[in-house]
């Protein structure tokens, strides 16, 4: 037996901690995946997948098995997080031989917006992709191994990277993989036509090149601890010139090289996705397809799963997490947390370009309530930055507590605005937990005079909005990275791709470019601490709650691995029994 263990604090190198971030009391609402290399059902880190739509970094020429489970029986530790802890399971136990066939029916929220894994953020988009493309390398719980490159070996110099490219892998239209196509998708999300959020992240990439058709060597003009996590992102992932350049990629079909290929995609109804015949993984996948539906309607999504209708739903709502778990029929999974949640306040314009107003706001929020009503307690308060204390740069002391009236209306006051001042709050509408925490924000505003009108609106317009910075506040969300440097520097860095705040604050840049080049863990762990310091006390966000996800499923579906990296290539190797 071997036993996933958490540590107190998460790593770069260590993410198992996250493995299972302890999630206080109540019920819930960014990417992952499962063994890759092995022809088994159970994770094999040496080899195996973590495709997130997001990230992965950790030493280049070591693989590592450390954190690998077996299948018969696993335990997790957790610490207690908030006022309270609710159960964790990440995997199944002792579930026998996989079988082959069937379509999976997995229930999400909303349809996705973008199939280009360099440009897709939007949840349904990067969940698809995590299925249908791959990168050079992949993350599992934070540990990073082998995926479209079998090896590789990093310079003393910590600047020059060269791959080795697996052999036999071919893209959904039957074209083998050479290394020019890694150097062209590296080179295309790096590419500012390209418009990925995530193009910040690889400025220390000063080349890609291809000595042979089985070589990579990338290049960097400085060190960046991250690189590795980065190149197991979506954004990495490494994809068909061909099939884009027909019209591809960004809608079906597909250009990628996972055990997946985007078939379909009925808007507004359903996206079907069937297995490639010539995955490089023997044996996988063990599903003829996955079709991909969604509902914004928490109650039908909830009476969906009791009564098969689909065989996985995705984060349910938090109030339906308790009586879902008790249901025989029904299997659950999850109890940590990945998505961080904030009131966004475009500091671009008045009154927001005040930091002095930004604090009001920290002051008047009382984050536990926000937790308890928005979440029904499932998760933990963020009292300071956007990383809770056991991320690595996450402060372990919190900077609020209850809330302070009175300092949050002196702010006000000295900032100009001793009467408050009138605000708009877009909201997405059908998101219902995000729409509950902003009626308690607006509650807990109106205390210091900030009268907030809500803006419930379309997940697009929103979005849209966003990133034209056409609004005043925005109840906002991410999900965390393995690696804090990808989110902090999209998010929150001069220019990053996803700071739609528009803010800027040169102490902040510059500890996350020293954090970026250090390679202590240590040192890149309190340096990534006081980035969030700043942005805890004069950043463009209130930082909020972090909640705690769960997955449920039918009774026969099999082979699921949580990551609460998190990663989302977690359903593209699950099999079901009848």
């Amino acid at each position: 037996m071997r036993t996933t263990r958490l540590r107190t604090r998460l790593g770069a190198a260590a993410l198992a901690l996250a493995l299972v971030t302890a999630a206080c009391g109540g019920d819930d609402d960014d990417t992952s995946d499962a063994p890759a290399d092995s022809a088994v059902d159970e994770p094999d880190t040496s080899d195996e997948p973590a495709e997130d739509g997001d990230d992965a970094a950790e030493p280049a020429d070591d693989a590592g098995d450390d954190d690998a489970t077996d299948t018969t029986e696993a335990e997790e530790e957790f610490i207690p997080a908030g006022g309270g802890s609710s159960e964790i399971k990440l995997e199944d136990a002792d579930y026998g031989e996989p079988v082959e066939g069937g379509t999976l029916r997995l229930l999400l929220r909303l349809d996705a917006n973008q199939f280009d894994p360099a440009v897709t953020t939007d949840t349904t988009g990067v969940v698809t992709g995590a299925q249908v493309y791959e990168g050079l390398v992949e993350n599992f719980r934070g540990e990073i191994s082998p995926a479209l490159a079998e090896s590789w070996e990093v310079s003393d110099d910590q600047l020059t990277y060269t791959f080795d490219l697996r052999d036999g892998v071919v893209f959904h239209s039957g074209k083998e993989m050479t290394a020019d196509d890694v150097v062209f998708s590296l080179n295309r999300v790096m590419d500012p036509a390209t418009n990925s959020p995530n193009i910040n992240s690889y400025d220390p990439i000063a080349s890609v090149e291809a000595p042979d058709p089985d070589t990579v060597v990338i290049t960097l003009d400085k060190p960046h601890a991250p690189i590795m996590y980065l190149l197991a992102s979506l954004s990495s992932s490494i994809i068909d010139q061909d099939v884009l350049d027909a019209g591809g990629i960004v809608a079906p079909p597909s250009g990628g090289t996972g055990p997946f290929m985007l078939s379909e995609h009925n808007v507004g109804r359903d996206i079907q996705l069937v297995a490639h015949e010539d995955y490089w993984q023997e044996g996988k996948p063990y599903l003829d397809g996955i079709e991909i539906t969604w509902n914004p309607d928490d109650n039908a999504r909830a009476a969906a799963i009791r009564s098969n209708s689909v065989d996985v739903l995705f984060r349910p709502a938090p109030e339906f997490i308790e009586s879902l778990k008790e249901d025989p029929s029904i299997k659950w999974y999850g109890g940590s947390g990945s998505l961080s949640l904030n009131l966004l306040m475009n500091s671009s314009i008045e009154p927001f370009d005040d930091e002095r107003v930004r604090q009001a706001v920290f002051y008047a929020l009382d984050r536990q309530v926000l937790l308890d009503v928005a979440n029904s307690g499932y998760g933990i308060p963020l009292n300071a930055g956007h990383l809770p204390p056991d991320r690595m740069g996450g402060l372990e002391e919190p900077v609020y507590g209850a809330p302070d009236i009175e300092k949050s209306k002196a702010l006000l006051a000295e900032a100009g605005y001793p009467d408050g001042f009138d605000v708009e709050l877009t909201v997405i509408a059908t998101s219902a937990f995000q729409v509950r925490q902003a009626e308690v924000e607006q509650q807990q505003l109106a205390e210091v005079g900030i009268n907030v009108t809500l803006n419930p609106v379309e997940a697009q317009v929103a979005t849209d909005a966003t990133r034209s910075g056409d609004f005043e506040m925005y109840q906002s969300g991410f999900g965390l990275r393995a690696d804090p440097d990808e989110r902090a520097s999209a998010a929150f860095g001069t220019g990053g791709g996803l700071n739609y705040a528009n803010w800027s604050d040169p102490e902040f840049d510059a500890l996350l470019e020293e954090a970026r080049a250090e390679g202590d863990p240590a040192v890149r762990d309190e340096l990534y601490q006081q980035a969030d310091m700043i942005l805890a006390t004069r950043g463009p966000a209130a930082f909020t709650i972090l909640t705690a996800d769960f997955d449920v499923m039918w009774e026969d579906v099999y082979g699921y691995y949580a990551d609460p990296t998190p990663t989302f290539g977690v359903y593209r190797f699950l099999w079901m029994s009848e």
